[in-house]
């Protein structure tokens, strides 16, 4: 109600009553009036304050109805209940006097009926327990065939509490109580399979499905799986932790209510939702007090599943793969196609070893979150039905994974051998073999004692492989067929020792996973990450290290390690323009496998470094070595003379200075080939030399060469005169100058890896003191490629110096000439040598290299041939013809070799052709048409025509008009 109902006043106290004073005061007035109009007046005022008085009332009344009308009703019924309740006890009384009267008269009786009806109602009971008892096989077999493991279960502890309670004596029942026992077995063990099944098949089951369609994928994929090849390495490395998370949140996001577990009779699928499966089978386990033994038979039966979930998936991966391979692929008719092939199926083998690692680990994360449910529900059980069992934990799931993720790797790995072969590391690494500067020396070296080149006595682990193999082989029946007797066919690939390179990073992720799911602190490693760590150090990089010496010792100790080149085939695959010596490709595959090993197992990258740093610096000394081999004579005292003329630092830096060493450096550009070789290409500079900026600087060159070389003469022991060690020295050349590329190339990359973030560089961080000396190396390399091109320069000019430079070999010139049109057979024989050169550089170096040596040598010979002058005692026409015909005929050997006419040797030959003149007509020459030759030349000139003709003897005169002559016309170049 809108309105506040009445309220009761307080009990005691009475409300004021009005006094008559009013009533008396009006009956006075009235008697005390002594006329009618008094009394009128008094009547007036009295009906006034009625009519007042009942205004009042009447609001009164209105606004208080509806509380007076509820009252009235509330006390009406309120007295009729009262009056309804003392009705019903006045009854109540007279029937218990009755019942009480009558009980009085048949108390026995009653008793008697009243036990018999107790009697026979629990015989009632005992045979409808008897039929339920009789009808337990059967719904027990129902619900079992419907999985309906929670009903089952109950039944059976229901039917076996009856069977052992009020029918225990029942001999009706016995063979029903036997095959209730018999259920409870069975069902036992049936909730222990069922468990077992869901913990490792069922919860891995999405991933074998999506196993089975990427199978069909790879069998519909396999004409481009070989393109595959160089991203093995890096596109099955990576664990998506993305992925990862998703996969956990789908069975953790949905936390089962275990406190409020119902089967629902009707569902078609009991096993639809995992984690709710899995706790009613732990309910049931409980039920039937079976927990502690549950919990042990998960422990036993760990390992063991673990295993069947790798040799299920790798029989699926293998039969995938082999369903690939029977796809008809279209045949390679080369034979370097069958080494792409065979490359193709080692990678295939990685690729299927990779696939394989990162499908047990997506199942082993299942599978622990699977241990994770059930560890819930079994410590629910434990509470809530006040068991003491003591119960697995996830570390001990963790560390069963552990092991067994080591038993695969002794597969896979090759490490099973060991155990019939035991690791012998005192002869394996200790053997003098491991100094790698024994494999580089070209001398054999001093016998040295050996030396441990690992130890690991500060190692926290340093008996755990072979202990650990040794164990293993005895105690699990899968690694009992190992050595001859392994079965090859149960594994994705061969075992080997290098599988480490491809599995390690994704080996580590997983690890990193392991050690944060326990919780490992810094420095306590867990025992797979102990267990891989062992056997690279033990194994891998011991076995690494007699591999690379072997290789590199194979590849530079061979009879023709220093004249045999890569084939056509391996320079198209390296993208090379001309040959290279094959033991320094071998050596730069050893570099680049070492670039792998750094890139697959990033915590060895300083060690792999300083494997590298060793490599190089013995394969520098064996170069060098070659070098001083080839420079050298017989007599280790001196040297070939263009090398000791280099040796100079003032030549050195003058023919560095020279523009055309500046062109052919810098048209030297870098370009990465196939396969991630390193190559070098050229192009064409932009700002050429002119022509008379050329002629200038080759003159300068042949200035200062004759001025160093043209006085005492070149013996036979100071040239190499075997063009087969000039081809070997520039064979050296290209070699180094391209193994320095690719020294370079690992030094960019190191310098990246160090400049950027973690995970972004392929290579690992390395100290910069490694960088350093790297770059000292690359500089070492680069310095001695420039030297071989410039002995190769200088060693041509030489030759020409030993061959058109010889004192007393000009006496045949007067007189002694019988065919004037044949050249020299010194000159033929430089002719012939420039000829030679010319086609094993051709062949060895590059164009550019090559034009850099013969380019200027035109200039070289016009001097030479200009300067022997002064040497000729005397000259005729004849012998004037005859060095005629030597210049033409190194004029057109050079020709033929720069596919440009040599004008230099045109301007030799007018030297001799002025020859022909006498002194006066050459004057008069100079004097009408300028100077051509030098003074110095000219001197020459009409000293040689004084001594081969006696009319001009009287030469001082020539020689004073000569210079007035040159005074006046001033010198012209």
């Amino acid at each position: 109600m809108a309105n506040t109902p009445p309220v009761k006043p307080p009990r005691g106290i009475k409300p004021t009553k009005e006094t008559s004073g009013l009533l008396i005061s009006v009956i006075r007035a009235l008697s005390a009036s002594e006329t009618n109009e008094q009394r009128e007046v008094e009547k007036a005022k009295l009906e006034k304050e009625y009519k007042r008085s009942d205004q009042k009332l009447d609001e009164l009344v209105s606004l208080h109805d509806q509380d007076l009308t509820e009252v009235m009703k509330i006390f009406s019924n309120l007295s009729e209940r009262v009056t309804a309740s003392r009705e019903k006890i006045h009854n109540v009384k007279e029937n218990l006097s009755a019942c009480k009267q009558l009980l009085r008269c048949r108390r026995e009786e009653l008793m008697k009926l009243w036990l018999e009806g107790i009697e026979h109602k629990h015989v009632l009971q005992l045979l409808n327990d008897i039929d339920q008892l009789r009808e337990v096989p059967a719904k027990l077999t129902y619900y079992l065939n419907k999985k309906l493991y929670l009903h089952a279960t109950q039944l059976l502890v229901t039917a076996l509490s009856m069977g052992e309670g009020c029918l225990e004596g029942v001999e009706a029942l016995r063979e029903v109580k036997t095959e209730l026992e018999t259920k409870k077995q069975q069902l036992k063990q049936k909730l222990l399979e069922e468990l077992t099944r869901h913990l490792y098949i069922e919860i891995t089951r999405e991933v074998t499905l999506k196993r089975q369609g990427s199978g069909r994928d790879f069998q519909r994929s396999n004409e481009t799986r070989g393109s595959r090849g160089n991203k093995v390495k890096r596109a099955l490395l990576d664990v998506n932790y993305q992925n990862v998370q998703a996969s956990r949140g789908l069975i953790t996001a949905n936390t089962e209510d275990l406190s409020n577990i119902i089967e629902d009779e009707n569902t078609e699928n009991p096993e639809e939702n995992t984690e709710h499966f899995i706790a009613i089978i732990i309910e049931c386990l409980a039920l039937l007090n079976c927990v502690s033994e549950a919990v042990e038979s998960i422990k036993v039966q760990m390992q063991s599943e673990l295993l069947k979930i790798i040799a299920q998936t790798t029989n699926q991966i293998k039969t995938n793969s082999e369903k690939s391979s029977m796809t008809p692929i279209k045949p390679l008719s080369t034979e370097l196609s069958t080494v792409k092939i065979t490359h193709n199926n080692e990678n295939e083998n990685h690729s299927l070893l990779l696939d394989l690692l990162q499908t047990i680990f997506e199942q082993f994360r299942l599978i622990v979150n699977a241990h994770t449910m059930a560890l819930r529900s079994f410590s629910f059980v434990c509470k809530k039905y006040n068991l003491d069992v003591r119960l697995y934990e996830i570390p001990d799931v963790w560390s069963k994974i552990q092991a067994v993720l080591q038993l695969l790797l002794t597969e896979y790995l090759d490490i099973q051998n060991m155990v019939d072969r035991p690791f012998q590391s005192s002869t394996t690494l200790t053997e003098a073999a491991v100094d790698i500067n024994t494999y580089f020396a070209k001398r054999k070296p001093p016998r040295q004692k050996n030396g441990i080149l690992f130890k690991f006595d500060s190692s926290s682990h340093p008996p755990t492989l072979n202990s650990y193999l040794k164990d293993q082989r005895y105690n699990n029946p899968t690694l009992t067929n190992s050595g001859h007797g392994r079965d090859t066919r149960r594994l994705v690939c061969e075992p080997d020792p290098k599988n480490i390179t491809f599995i390690f990073r994704p080996m580590m992720q997983f690890i990193d996973e392991i050690e944060r799911a326990l919780d490992c602190k810094p420095g306590s490693p867990c025992t797979l990450n102990s267990f891989i760590a062992d056997y690279v150090k033990e194994v891998f990089l011991g076995r690494h290290h007699v591999m690379v010496a072997t290789t590199i010792d194979a590849a530079t100790k061979t009879a023709d390690a220093w004249r045999a080149t890569t084939p056509p085939e391996l320079m198209k695959e390296l993208g090379l323009s001309r040959p290279l010596l094959q033991s320094t490709v071998k050596v730069e595959q050893c570099l680049a496998e070492l670039r792998s090993l750094m890139i697959a197992l990033p915590l060895q990258g300083e060690h792999f470094c300083t494997l590298t740093l060793n490599v190089l610096h013995n394969y520098r000394e064996t170069c060098h070595a070659t070098y001083r081999d080839i420079i050298q004579s017989d007599s280790e005292d001196k040297r070939i003379c263009s090398a000791a003329w280099l040796k100079d630092d003032d030549i050195s830096r003058f023919i560095k200075s020279l523009p055309n060493w500046d062109n052919m450096k810098s048209e030297s550009n870098v370009k990465r080939g196939k396969a991630g070789r390193w190559s070098m290409r050229r192009q064409d500079t932009q700002d050429e030399e002119s022509p008379e900026e050329i002629r200038q600087r080759n003159l300068r060159e042949a200035e200062i060469l004759a001025s160093n070389l043209g006085e005492g003469g070149i013996n036979a022991n100071e040239i190499l005169s075997d063009v087969d060690q000039l081809r070997t020295m520039a064979l050296l050349q290209e070699s180094v100058e391209w193994f320095a590329l690719s020294i370079r190339s690992l030094i960019a990359e190191l310098q990246q890896a160090k400049n950027i973030g973690d995970g972004q560089a392929l290579l690992p961080r390395v100290s910069d003191s490694l960088i350093e000396l790297l770059e000292q190396v690359a500089a070492e390399f680069e310095d001695l490629a420039n030297t071989c091109i410039l002995v190769l320069h200088l060693e041509v000019r030489v030759q020409c110096f030993h061959y058109l430079l010889p004192r007393g070999e000009y006496n045949h010139l007067c007189g002694g000439i019988t065919d004037p049109q044949e050249a020299d057979p010194r000159v033929e024989e430089l002719s012939r040598v420039l000829h030679n050169i010319d086609e094993a550089l051709q062949s060895t170096l590059h164009p550019k290299k090559t034009k850099y040596i013969f380019e200027g040598l035109g200039h070289l010979i016009a001097k030479i041939f200009i300067t022997s002058a002064q040497y000729i005692e005397k000259i005729d026409e004849s012998g004037i013809q005859r060095m005629c015909r030597n210049v033409f005929t190194l004029q057109q050997t050079l020709t033929n070799i720069t596919m440009a006419r040599e004008l230099a040797l045109d301007y030799a030959r007018q030297y001799f052709e002025m020859l022909y003149e006498t002194p006066e007509n050459i004057l008069d020459n100079v004097l009408e048409n300028g100077q051509q030759f030098s003074e110095l030349e000219y001197i020459n000139a009409i000293q040689l025509i004084s001594r081969s003709q006696q009319e001009y003897s009287s030469v001082s005169k020539y020689l004073e008009k000569l210079s007035e002559i040159l005074g006046e016309v001033g010198v012209i170049v």
